[in-house]
Formats: structure tokens, sequence, C-alpha cells
């Protein structure tokens, strides 16, 4: 007749031991938590890409669904600024692309950050000045030629 199975019982160190990684490792969990909602609270979108797609709302109503946008900006895309400015404007108008250029797509949406001549800023580049949607929003089209 088999024998029934035994209990192994582990030593008592052992088990506290393992009970207190254990515990160790769930304190750790809850801090890590605790200091990276505080963080985000903190620095909620320092950057405002959450506020993109409110700011080009009106401008969105004039693009074509699936076109390839150009962009043209007063910040340097070599500064974080400019790079979060630009990546904020993708964000707002996906699914479309928005290129870096401005040179080379129909339609072409500035995002500036102080006012300026945009008329002129779009000339530059052979564009027309659509709209002016406030807060630094401007709408260009390529010039036929």
């Amino acid at each position: 007749m088999p024998s029934p199975k035994q209990t192994v019982g582990y030593p008592f160190w052992l088990t506290a031991g393992i009970g207190g990684v254990v515990l160790l490792a769930l304190f750790t969990a809850l801090q890590s938590y605790r200091s990276a909602d505080a963080y985000a609270r903190a620095y909620q979108d320092p950057y405002m890409i959450q506020a993109q797609p409110e700011r080009l709302r009106e401008a969105v109503r004039y693009l074509p669904g699936k076109a390839v946008i150009g962009y043209l900006s007063d910040l340097p895309f070599d500064a974080v600024p400019g790079q979060s400015a630009h990546f904020g404007i993708m964000y707002a108008l996906a699914p479309r692309l928005v290129t870096r250029s401005a040179d080379s797509h129909e339609w072409v949406v500035g995002n500036f950050s102080h006012p300026l001549d945009y008329a002129a800023a779009g000339s530059a580049h052979h564009l027309d000045l659509v709209k002016d949607f406030g807060n630094g929003i401007v709408l260009f089209r390529r010039r036929s030629q």
C-alpha cells in the first residue's frame, strides 16, 4: 500500500527570509508607484502636447483626410521646444502625415511661438496664407503656378 504524501517542512529562517523578500518587493513597488504618480502630477504635459488637438480643431476642417502636410515654424527643430511643437502638431493632425518640409506639399501648417508677418513667412516658401486661426496656428497652401 502506497504511503500518504509527506509534507516537507522548511526551516523557519528560510520561510521568514522568503516572506521578508516578498514584503520588501511589495513595499518597493508601492514606493515606485507613488514616486511616479507624484512626478506625473507635478509635471503634467510640460510641452502642451495634449493641448494641440484643441488648438488645431478649426484648421483640421480645412485639411484633406489623407494628405501629407508640410510644417513651418519659427522654433528651431534642433531644440527640444521645436521638436515638441512639431510632435504636438503631428499628434493633433493624425492620421495625416506631417513632415518637417514646408517646400514640397500642397498644404502646410504653421505653428508659431510669437506673432509675426505670417504671409511673408509663407511667401518665402511659395505659400499663400489661407487662414490665421489665432494662437500661432496658420494654414498655408502652395501657390498654383
